[in-house]
């Protein structure tokens, strides 16, 4: 058997996600379907993590194993042949057959783009918010999210709720133009780097306040974060092993 190591981008915009479903197209059967070709065997892609769909990706990382043997060069050149132009491999490596996409991560980075002035260019690319925003109360709210280990609240209903999320870093850039939230930590819960940043968003534009937050998230409960960005604005930046 062999083990393959995939790093790939995409724009998710055509996309029901990463992870395959019946009744939808999604990134990782469009993958799957072009290595068949290749390999003449039934694939089966390991992402690092779901994502939703109209998400993209700049760092996605999965894994396959087969039992047929091919060089690295020619699996990454005849899938870039062959992948439709919203798809794309930056890197194929053989790694041990150990390695799980999934569960050998290490950790992750996600950002979100939020652009403040009308922009074609980045229609489908970010959350266009024309409203005044408190850029220093947006930094206030992520240190607050940054500093809590239990964000049930800040993520989708689900039984992986239990889990702490280890938040190792929220790096915040404005230029004037556009608002960049940079979330790095060990890993995330469904739904989580979108109900962050809505959260912040949402105190920066005084629709609730600091306090209000922090109760938002004592309370341990998902039905109480009710702000969700858009799946536009997030890409899955860099998985870590």
């Amino acid at each position: 058997m062999h083990n393959y190591k995939l790093t790939v981008k995409y724009i998710g915009t055509k996309y029901h996600g990463w992870q395959r479903q019946p009744k939808h197209i999604t990134v990782q059967q469009v993958i799957e379907e072009e290595l068949e070709k290749l390999f003449k065997e039934r694939i089966r892609l390991i992402g690092s993590g779901r994502t939703d769909a109209g998400v993209h990706a700049l760092g996605q990382v999965a894994n396959f194993k087969v039992k047929h043997h091919r060089k690295t060069e020619t699996i990454l050149n005849f899938l870039n042949a062959s992948l439709p132009k919203d798809i794309s491999v930056t890197s194929v490596e053989e790694v041990p057959l150990s390695f799980n996409a999934r569960f050998s991560a290490k950790g992750k980075t996600y950002l979100y783009k939020i652009y403040r002035f009308p922009d074609p260019f980045m229609y489908g690319f970010g959350w266009f918010i024309s409203k005044d925003i408190d850029i220093g109360k947006v930094h206030q709210a992520l240190e607050l999210i940054r500093g809590c280990k239990n964000l049930t609240s800040l993520a989708k209903k689900g039984e992986y709720l239990r889990e702490d999320v280890d938040i190792r870093e929220i790096r915040l850039k404005y230029d004037g133009f556009l608002i960049t939230i940079e979330i790095t930590a060990s890993h995330f819960l469904r739904g989580m780097v979108r109900k962050i940043v809505a959260h912040a968003v949402h105190v920066g534009l005084g629709t609730i306040t600091l306090d209000e937050l922090k109760e938002i998230i004592e309370a341990k409960d998902p039905s109480k974060g009710i702000y969700i960005a858009p799946p536009e604005g997030l890409y899955l930046k860099e998985v870590y092993y």
